[in-house]
């Protein structure tokens, strides 16, 4: 895992850290983070399993549409420039209260890429506590 910062320009384009670029294909697909405050980006193979999973459920609960709307709906086929840009919509930056000149933290988590603002990330950094003070006894995760 690691993380990486870089500034949006006024067209919306984000250089995506070489480090992600050297395990993509030249494309992502990005979407509304499923916490408030991040974008999600998967390859398109990540996307297309998460989608079919999705499509798997009836309509019928409102949680299952919600997550229609916000995370198929929201996704946007985002392709590398030769200058290592994608450009992310509008309405995606807005989500996660980004503005052009403002920088943004690329988090990559191995199983998807998450994006937020490099001010929201320091602010709940700062706010989140330690993992010290969590209960993860519940995961069964050994060695940390």
């Amino acid at each position: 895992m690691a993380r990486y910062t870089h500034t949006v320009d006024t067209k919306g384009r984000v250089i995506v850290p070489a480090k992600v670029r050297e395990k993509l294909d030249g494309v992502l697909i990005v979407t509304q983070g499923i916490d408030q405050g991040y974008l999600a980006a998967y390859t398109p193979e990540q996307f297309d399993a998460i989608k079919e999973q999705i499509l798997n459920h009836s309509s019928t609960g409102y949680e299952i549409r919600k997550l229609k709307r916000d995370v198929l709906g929201a996704s946007t086929v985002c392709e590398f420039d030769g200058q290592g840009r994608m450009s992310i919509p509008g309405f995606l930056w807005k989500h996660i209260q980004v503005e052009p000149g403002e920088d943004v933290c690329f988090i990559d988590v191995f199983d998807k890429i998450e994006i937020c603002s490099q001010a929201f990330f320091d602010r709940i950094s700062g706010s989140e506590g330690s993992l010290a003070e969590m209960d993860l006894s519940g995961y069964d995760i050994r060695g940390l």
